[in-house]
């Protein structure tokens, strides 16, 4: 063999190989998500019923799930850069959806009030709000109707669970408005659980997807995403990881 054709080799074998590692590291799918009852933090790896709910899905198309632990600021901020390709925990809002592409919902989420225990007051609509002290977690999108009457209430925002529960606790709110599943289960952690009460009329029920980032190249997975997703809730699968997610945090 000639010292050329043997060249010609060796550039063609080169070419080969970076496209086999580009190709190689295009398949991890880099993802983060707030730790949550459907997402769990320990060290620094994220794991919980979501992760191994999107592990399972992906790894039919030979993709690795890459989780990465991100501040929530940050992480929306490496969805419109494309830096992130997906948060598999989100609630859909018109401003998100301007640089996300959200799944069908995977599960349906109730948002409750919440008020000290012995304090109930009636509510069947949000004008039973006006002229009370409310809260609601900071970043926490409740639905369009409630961000559209949400001027006409007396509402402060909280960063932290626990200073919801000792505000309505020490009589500085008269209600706290949350997604249930998560709101009670830290109220049971932090020993509150027999301070608050739930009033028995929702006021929103919001629906969890995964969500894509538009310059993601696994944006192309879209369609057979939705597929799984309604097999799963088909076949009741979705309804045991719930009940799984909600089971584990409770017990942490």
């Amino acid at each position: 063999m000639t010292r050329e054709a043997m060249k010609k080799i060796c550039i063609y074998v080169g070419i080969a190989l970076i496209c086999f590692n580009t190709a190689y590291a295009g398949d991890n799918l880099k993802i983060s998500a707030p730790p949550s009852i459907w997402v769990h933090k320990q060290g620094e790896i994220l794991t919980g019923p979501v992760i191994d709910l999107l592990e399972e899905i992906f790894s039919e198309f030979k993709v690795t799930v890459t989780p990465k632990i991100l501040p929530w600021a940050r992480a929306i901020a490496h969805m419109k850069s494309g830096e992130l390709d997906m948060i598999p925990v989100i609630f859909y809002t018109d401003e998100r959806a301007r640089f996300m592409v959200f799944t069908i919902s995977y599960i349906e989420v109730p948002t409750a009030i919440f008020v000290p225990a012995g304090k109930r007051f009636p509510y069947t609509k949000l004008d039973d709000l006006k002229g009370r002290r409310g809260l609601m977690m900071r970043g926490d999108s409740i639905s369009p109707e409630f961000e559209a009457f949400q001027t006409k209430l007396d509402i402060s925002k909280v960063a932290y669970y626990e200073q919801a529960f000792k505000m309505l606790a020490n009589n500085r709110a008269d209600y706290a408005v949350a997604a249930q599943y998560g709101f009670l289960i830290e109220a049971k952690k932090l020993g509150y659980e027999d301070k608050i009460e739930m009033l028995p009329v929702s006021i929103a029920s919001r629906s969890l997807h995964f969500a894509f980032s538009k310059k993601s190249p696994f944006l192309k997975y879209l369609p057979k995403v939705n597929k799984k997703l309604k097999q799963l809730q088909a076949d009741g699968t979705m309804r045991k990881m719930a009940n799984k997610a909600i089971r584990m945090a409770a017990d942490k």
